[in-house]
């Protein structure tokens, strides 16, 4: 009788630590696989595009385009002052001292004509620079605002929509500069963006 009960102890014994062994191996098993991974929600943006369909550059780029059309009608009038001047040494003898005094008054207008536009372009292509990065700027902080709000991860500017130069000398730099092989059109937030920033720009008043 009490062989039996041993014997029965011993079955119950042996049942649990099977039980327990295999418990213990589902929760190994659970622990390294862990959580399911997170999705993670990636979006592309044509910068050309962006660029091009801002309310914001458009207005930038008439600045750009009227300060250009200022320094070019100031440019002419200089210009055709020195050309004036340059006409009015051929006026007088070679050497004489209204010949010299024409030619030094030439020559004056002539360099402060070459400054003025040298410095004028300069200004212009600042200018150019400084909104580009302004307006680039907000590109990135209206993306991240978007992706903030629609739980987007990752957000890539879209290259590959840029085809690479036909008669381009060094193919292998074109391509190792790209960074987006392929990308369907389902992950481009470019219009949203537009729209969110073009409405931006209209509450602000501008």
């Amino acid at each position: 009788m009490n062989l039996k009960i041993d014997i029965t102890r011993g079955m119950l014994v042996g049942l649990c630590l099977v039980l327990l062994v295999a418990l213990i191996g589902n929760s190994r098993t659970d622990a390294t696989q862990g959580a399911p991974a997170t999705k993670t929600a990636v979006a592309v943006v044509n910068l050309e595009k962006t660029f091009n369909g801002l309310e914001e550059w458009t207005a930038a780029e008439s600045q750009i385009i009227e300060m250009g059309a200022t320094i070019e009608d100031e440019a002419t009038r200089r210009r055709e002052m020195v050309e004036g001047l340059f006409a009015d040494t051929e006026d007088y003898p070679v050497g004489s001292e209204k010949f010299k005094e024409a030619q030094r008054k030439y020559e004056i207008a002539a360099l402060e004509f070459q400054a003025y536009v040298a410095m004028h372009q300069s200004r212009r292509m600042e200018f150019n620079d400084y909104e580009i990065r302004r307006i680039y700027e907000k590109i990135k902080s209206s993306a991240q605002q978007m992706a903030d709000e629609r739980g987007i991860e990752l957000i890539l500017v879209d290259d590959s929509v840029v085809p690479i130069p036909p008669n381009t000398t060094d193919i292998l730099a074109q391509i190792s500069s790209r960074r987006v092989l392929f990308a369907r059109t389902q992950l481009d937030i470019t219009d949203a963006l537009i729209t969110q920033m073009n409405t931006a720009f209209r509450a602000a008043g501008s």
